[in-house]
C-alpha cells in the first residue's frame, strides 16, 4: 500500500476544506496511464470507488487510492515537502 506521510496528509486536508468537494467526490491518487499531466502522479477530483482505499485524517477523508496504483507502486510514500522549486507533493517509490 502507498504509505502518506502526516506532512502530505495535513496539506491534503487543507486542499479538501478549501475546495469544498460534495460527498460523493474526493483526492484521488493517480499515476500513469490514468494520470496524463505532467510529473509521474497526480492528484484529481473524482468519485470514490468500491475497490479504493480511503486516507483519513481526524476522521475526514483526505484522499483515495485506487487498486490499480496499489499494484503499480505498492512500495511509495506521498509526501509533502519543501523543494527548491518551492512547496509540493513528492511520491518516492521503493
Amino acid at each position: 500500500m502507498v504509505q502518506i506521510s502526516e506532512a502530505a496528509k495535513r496539506q491534503l486536508r487543507v486542499l479538501v476544506d478549501e475546495r469544498k468537494l460534495g460527498p460523493d467526490r474526493f483526492l484521488r491518487l493517480t499515476v500513469p496511464p490514468a494520470w496524463t499531466g505532467e510529473g509521474d502522479f497526480g492528484i484529481v477530483v473524482d468519485a470514490r470507488g468500491g475497490a479504493d482505499t480511503g486516507v483519513t485524517l481526524d476522521g475526514k477523508t483526505v484522499l483515495v487510492v485506487g487498486p490499480d496504483v496499489v499494484e503499480q507502486i505498492p512500495n511509495a510514500m506521498l509526501d509533502f515537502k519543501k523543494t527548491p522549486d518551492g512547496p509540493r507533493f513528492t511520491l518516492d517509490v521503493y
